[in-house]
């Protein structure tokens, strides 16, 4: 099993918000989990709690909960944002490479 630190580093502070595993299941295949860490940064009973897990078939990401249905807060979008780009990162095929430009509708008389 590989483990992982993530840091908040928002406010030129750095804080151990995120603890990501990974590891593989008894079907070969990879096991990504996204834990809050047990640091001061979150209350007694969320310290270490298991946030996001999904599982990588090689053919699609599988999340074993049913933890995207209905209304998401803000704090589920930006962990999932977490594990989304670590996998981007570590993964040996990314999930999406690219950029974003702002389209403006400037119209011009002549």
């Amino acid at each position: 099993m590989k483990q992982y630190r993530v840091f908040n580093t928002e406010n030129d502070v750095e804080i151990h918000e995120y603890n990501i595993t990974v590891d593989i299941n008894d079907n070969n295949h990879e096991e990504i989990t996204l834990y809050r860490s047990k640091g001061e940064t979150w209350s007694d009973n969320a310290r270490g709690e298991e946030r996001i897990k999904l599982v990588d078939t090689g053919n699609m990401i599988v999340f074993p909960k049913k933890m995207f249905s209905g209304d998401a807060g803000y704090d589920d979008f930006a962990e999932l944002f977490v594990i989304m780009s670590f996998i981007n990162k570590t993964s040996s095929m990314p999930v999406y490479k690219g950029r974003i430009e702002e389209v403006t509708n400037q119209l011009f008389e002549i």
